[in-house]
């Protein structure tokens, strides 16, 4: 461990690591510079003949759609269980998410949200995102949407309780050229004034919009939508939701 604390911090930031077992919570405070490019991932290298390898990642611009860990400005290590916990403000910086069954949420004692300026992209299965909120426009290496959702590894999802607005393409956004989720989940959310649509899915067995505001989306693009709901969705419940005012469509099929 303390041969991985000495390689990482090399990195431009800082490493945060959980504490050791199963479903610990990680608190990071404000104070935290939490920018630039962020990896959360079980572990970032490999050894061989106690040489350090920084492990390759699946992460768009890069030589063969790869970035290694070496690249991130800083690295969280967190486990499968543990529960990522940000304190209300705003962090600018791009997140890359690749543990799985992990919850990542604003701090349960805030009122505020903790609020993402920047693309969270999930490339992992199970995760939650949790009362916070991602806004603004395209920066750094921001692909221009909000949230990412990477069908080729993610089976289910959970988005609850955020706040998704002024992102410059689509607030909840479906990325990869192959896989299927069977489940996803869009729960008390607000989705608004995004450029492109509020929110798109493709691929997905189960598509469920509950108790969401999904208002002012398109206001970039002529074609923008409040919900784009691709051919290839089996099953779709809408329910108890507003959603209204979007540019080309409310709810697209």
């Amino acid at each position: 461990m303390k041969r991985l604390i000495s390689l990482v911090m090399m990195f431009v930031g800082i490493l945060l690591i959980g504490a050791a077992g199963f479903g610990e919570d990680i608190h990071l405070p404000l104070e935290t510079p939490l920018t630039g490019r962020i990896l959360i991932a079980p572990s970032f290298y490999t050894e061989d003949d106690d040489v350090a390898i920084p492990k390759q990642f699946q992460v768009w611009p890069g030589k063969s759609g790869t970035r290694s860990s070496d690249w991130f400005t800083a690295c969280i290590e967190v486990h499968p269980g543990d529960v990522i916990l940000l304190s209300p403000g705003t962090y600018t910086c791009d997140i890359w998410v690749f543990t799985p069954q992990i919850r990542i949420a604003t701090d349960l004692q805030a009122g505020d949200l903790a609020t993402i300026h920047g693309t969270l992209e999930v490339d992992a299965d199970q995760v939650i995102l949790d009362r916070i909120a991602v806004v603004g426009e395209r920066k750094d290496y921001s692909s221009g949407h909000g949230v990412e959702v990477n069908r080729e590894v993610v089976n289910r999802i959970i988005v609850r309780d955020c706040l998704i607005k002024g992102n410059e393409w689509t607030g909840i956004h479906l990325i990869g050229p192959r896989g299927t989720i069977d489940e996803m989940r869009v729960e008390g959310c607000s989705l608004m004034g995004n450029g492109m649509d509020g929110m798109d899915a493709q691929f997905v067995k189960l598509l469920v919009i509950t108790g969401c505001t999904i208002t002012d989306n398109g206001w970039n693009f002529s074609h923008g939508v409040g919900v784009r709901i691709g051919s290839y969705v089996e099953n779709v419940e809408l329910c108890d939701n507003s959603i209204c005012g979007n540019r080309f469509a409310d709810v697209y099929r």
